[in-house]
């Protein structure tokens, strides 16, 4: 058993963006930063007795970008000092476009980053304000190109589509200027109303109309094919990628590899078993100062369930999933005649059109 990623949970924002459903706090204050990167570290000795072999480092959010370069640097060395780096590993921060620059970014690649993920999210100013963001599309231009000239290579943008009164033309816009710039990697996700989020609210009040599922569908085969066509392959439902450069910590998730989660609110899954972080900033730092792993939430998984997630999870993938963990090998032949999926050799995997179903075509395989 051996942990080969390694998830470190900033909660802090600048603003709070109303679609947001993971756990962030809007606070601006070194002392409170530096208070939990030394937690932090804690949490992270109270866990020495797991076998590591780290092979990737994710800091995401919230915003980790808003900690100054020096507090992801002393977290770092941390790491560096008490645990086992495997060779070439990967260490990405998530980052807000009015963030980082130059400077900061040559700090940051002094510690050992070498991977960028940039939450722009669209380059059109009028869905920008609609998502609440607080960023410009200059901001992002600048900022990829600070990145690149700070000596970055492995960077990639988010993109959401499925926003109220997006056009297919707006959003053939957006994809031609992420494909002129000197990025490797595109996550393109659908905007969601999660429920006890602003957006939930205002959807369910009727105030803010996402599109049906034939547009945002026809949006899916749009991104899908002008990126493939511009050298950017999919390799996972949400994700693509120019060869070489796909981000090999977010495939620990979907390949059943084991990782440690650690702050606010952070996700673990090790040996067969899932467990989560307390969501509450005060009872973080009270469990860290006791030293109480922090953990709040327990999931065992039986041999089905897992069977269940390689499945669901590896439908995510291009490459798809062994058709040996699918018992009733009738369906498979079914949803390709329905031109939903393909079998090849031993693997089973989804057409475009059946990605768009995928959560139907699991349940039917169950």
């Amino acid at each position: 058993m051996k942990i080969k990623g390694l998830y470190v949970h900033i909660p802090f924002c600048s603003i709070k963006c109303p679609y947001c459903d993971f756990t962030s706090i809007v606070l601006n204050n070194n002392q409170v930063y530096e208070k939990y990167i030394d937690a932090l570290k804690k949490e992270l000795s109270l866990y020495k007795d797991f076998h590591f072999n780290i092979e990737t480092i994710y800091f995401g959010g919230g915003t980790p970008s808003v900690l100054p370069p020096k507090l992801i640097g002393d977290l770092i060395e941390f790491v560096y000092k008490n645990f086992k780096i495997k060779e070439n590993h990967e260490i990405t921060i998530e980052a807000n476009p009015n963030t980082y620059r130059y400077s900061q970014f040559k700090e940051i690649k002094s510690f050992g980053v070498n991977r960028l993920s940039i939450g722009n999210q669209t380059f059109n100013k009028k869905h920008l304000v609609s998502l609440g963001r607080n960023h410009t599309p200059e901001d992002t231009i600048n900022m990829v190109n600070d990145a690149v000239k700070a000596g970055f290579e492995n960077i990639s943008l988010d993109l959401i589509y499925g926003m109220e009164n997006q056009t297919l033309k707006e959003l053939e816009e957006d994809l031609n200027i992420y494909t002129s710039l000197p990025i490797k990697h595109i996550s393109a996700y659908m905007l969601t109303a999660y429920e006890d989020t602003p957006l939930g609210s205002m959807v369910l009040d009727n105030k803010y109309k996402l599109p049906d599922e034939e547009t945002t569908t026809q949006m899916f085969k749009l991104i899908d094919n002008y990126l493939e066509s511009n050298g950017f392959y999919r390799y996972e439902l949400s994700n693509w990628a120019k060869k070489g450069f796909e981000c090999k910590h977010n495939l620990f998730y979907w390949t059943d590899k084991y990782f440690l989660g650690i702050g606010v609110s952070a996700w673990s899954y090790v040996d067969g078993e899932r467990f989560g972080n307390t969501k509450n900033l005060t009872e973080y730092f009270d469990m860290i100062g006791k030293g109480k792993k922090p953990t709040k939430f327990r999931e065992i998984l039986s041999e089905e369930d897992k069977r269940f997630e390689k499945i669901m999870l590896g439908l995510r993938l291009k490459e798809g999933v062994n058709i040996n963990l699918i018992k009733n090998k009738e369906i498979l032949k079914d949803l390709q005649n329905e031109g939903l999926g393909k079998i090849k050799e031993n693997k089973f995997s989804l057409t475009q059109d059946g990605l768009m179903l995928i959560n139907q075509i699991v349940t039917r395989l169950f």
